[in-house]
């Protein structure tokens, strides 16, 4: 049993959508129990609030799917990128948009030169191109940092990474004669990077490419701090990380790689292997992480499956923050990039009158600081322990030791100069309006930006282009933001439930529920409630009861269970298609199955992102 720290911190107090058990019609199914204290429309907003996310993502999802057609890449372009990719001075942002997606496609297709890569994966390379194409719709161009090039970024890193351990061929084999590519055999043997077969390869390359999908441009904690649904959805635990996967999934059935999700055997392994990966992209988490990998550098006995997973999260999370180790110019970039990122966030929690969970600077010195503290907490001691791991990861480490020194050095410079430069590097382009936050994925947006939403800006699409400079905004945008300062303050404590709100944010029928008003609610809505109050026993010795499940680590009895276990009545929402709306004799009825209950079987230390 969990003790009440680990339990505060793992779980949630109320049940989740399969502990509702709903059983409409009183099939002998069971009725389900309760774990919450909060009354009538209350007592079902989690569950409201589920079936919203899985709304929201096929929304998401099926709005952005336009053009299909696959990517023609020119011979020429073709042989300059893959120069490019094959460089570890690469430099995405510098890139047409139309060569970053280009980048994106030839990775891929050096993946599949790997002997048995389409067959193991039963994927052809003209569905990863459509795929692909629709993936970058996804993303939001109006990011500085969290978009399409950041994640063709890490992809290309995590690829550095393996080829330079010769687990995969260099991109430049696209430019030899058609044959495949096999590793050499012979280094096989007590090597960690060889002990991944072509599904986890294949899983590492769709995690890397859409870790960030739909990502808005604001962090875990000012969703928290907002109390935005996402946040209410996931328990305020890898809330963005769980988003991104869950649109990443549902992009990949839409595109012929359902098959390879829905397997009869090896289906569920991949979904929690590509779950894990993406989840473990949190730094929330990331403590936790260097815990169980330590483990397994020094040598403890991991099952197989765990030890893939652990590995392919070292991989990603090296690479989701390989801008220190990337050579001077184009770290500073990234660094600068992030900074302007920031820069808007904090506009907006000032605006909106929300606590500061970032601390953007113009001083040059604070800056520098800031670099020196993520470098020799995060970024330095990952490549290090990534390095023991995988030694041929050592050059990408040592470059990181290098970048710190030099930021140590810059520094030095600036403490004993009598004047700060204004600027170390030329910054992206600058702060985004208020006003382009609304178009982000609703359930990312605090409720009261929501209601001032529903009656201001009834259709806003959320437009893929690249961010415009502030002297664009016009002087109706800048009416409007002031008009959404005034009237959209939050209240004392946001409440919020749920809607069946769109990612166009078109006919919101039912955001009043979405809000926490007294409007009417959706024929949906109302039958859960009512499913509730006539089918769940609430009996005060089921109050504490568990509705998720988590592995326990054997790092410490006080692990973190907020940073290990994953909601899997979240994670499956997506997978299954969980709330399934459907009509009967004109009455709407929602179907939710209950929660599977696992005990930790012993074998193995928790591996951060792992579903039951």
């Amino acid at each position: 049993m969990f003790d009440s720290e680990e339990y505060a911190h793992g779980r949630r107090r109320s049940v989740d959508v399969g502990g509702l058990a709903l059983a409409l019609e009183n099939q002998g199914l069971g009725h389900g129990w309760g774990g919450w204290d909060e009354v009538q429309q209350g007592e079902t907003r989690y569950a409201e609030l589920l079936s919203e996310m899985y709304t929201q993502t096929q929304t998401t999802v099926n709005h952005h799917a336009m053009d299909l057609s696959p990517i023609e890449i020119r011979p020429d372009t073709r042989t300059r990128l893959i120069r490019a990719l094959d460089s570890w001075h690469f430099e995405p942002h510098k890139l047409p948009d139309e060569e970053v997606l280009f980048c994106a496609q030839i990775l891929f297709e050096s993946l599949f030169r790997i002997d048995g890569m389409q067959n193991d994966t039963g994927v052809s390379l003209s569905d990863i191109s459509v795929f692909l194409k629709h993936l970058r719709d996804l993303y939001c161009g109006q990011n500085s940092y969290h978009n399409f090039q950041h994640a063709l970024d890490v992809l290309q890193a995590s690829h550095a990474f393996l080829c330079a351990a010769e687990v995969v061929p260099p991109a430049s084999i696209l430019c030899r004669d058609g044959g495949m590519w096999r590793p050499d055999k012979r280094c096989e043997e007590d090597r960690l990077a060889f002990s991944l077969g072509n599904l986890d390869l294949f899983a590492l390359f769709i995690a890397a490419i859409g870790h960030d999908v739909g990502h808005p441009g604001l962090t875990n904690m000012f969703m928290k701090n907002a109390n935005t649904p996402l946040s209410t959805v996931y328990d305020g635990k890898s809330a963005l990380e769980h988003m991104h996967y869950a649109i990443l999934i549902q992009a990949m059935r839409h595109h012929g790689l359902g098959g390879l999700l829905d397997r009869h055997n090896g289906g569920q392994c991949f979904r929690k292997s590509l779950a894990g990966i993406v989840l473990a992209t949190d730094m929330g988490v990331h403590f936790e992480f260097m815990k169980n990998f330590a483990l397994l550098v020094d040598g403890k006995d991991f099952a197989p499956k765990s030890q893939k997973l652990l590995l392919c999260q070292a991989i990603i999370k090296c690479a989701d923050i390989s801008n220190p180790s990337r050579p001077p110019g184009v770290s500073r970039y990234w660094a600068n990039a992030l900074m302007a990122e920031w820069s808007s966030q904090a506009s907006l929690e000032k605006l909106w009158r929300l606590p500061a969970s970032v601390s953007p600077s113009e001083c040059p010195l604070t800056q520098v600081r800031g670099q020196i503290f993520f470098v020799s907490t995060f970024a330095k001691p990952l490549m290090d322990l990534t390095a023991r791991g995988i030694p041929e990861i050592k050059q990408f480490a040592d470059q990181c030791t290098a970048n710190l020194a030099m930021w140590e050095a810059r520094c030095l410079e600036l403490t004993t100069a009598k004047e700060f430069p204004q600027s170390c590097i030329e910054l992206p382009p600058s702060t985004r309006s208020p006003t382009d936050f609304l178009a982000s994925f609703p359930l990312t947006l605090p409720t009261f930006v929501l209601s001032y939403q529903d009656e201001q800006q009834p259709t806003v699409e959320w437009h893929s282009y690249p961010p415009s400079s502030p002297s664009s905004s016009s002087s109706s945008d800048v009416a409007f933001d002031a008009q959404l300062a005034e009237n959209s303050s939050p209240p004392a404590s946001p409440a919020p439930s749920t809607g069946s709100s769109s990612f166009i944010l078109a006919q919101r029928s039912s955001s009043s529920s979405l809000r926490g008003t007294n409007s009417s609610t959706s024929e949906a809505t109302v039958v859960m409630r009512a499913a509730y109050q006539a089918g769940v026993r609430k009996k005060r010795s089921f109050y504490n009861r568990y509705s998720w499940t988590a592995d326990l680590s054997p790092v410490s009895s006080t692990t973190n269970l907020g940073a290990a276990a994953i909601p899997k009545a979240a994670i499956s929402v997506i997978e299954t298609a969980l709330p399934n709306i459907t009509t009967r004799e004109g009455i709407a009825s929602v179907a939710v199955s209950a929660p599977v209950t696992a005990s930790p079987d012993g074998e193995s230390p928790s591996i951060l992102g792992t579903v039951q």
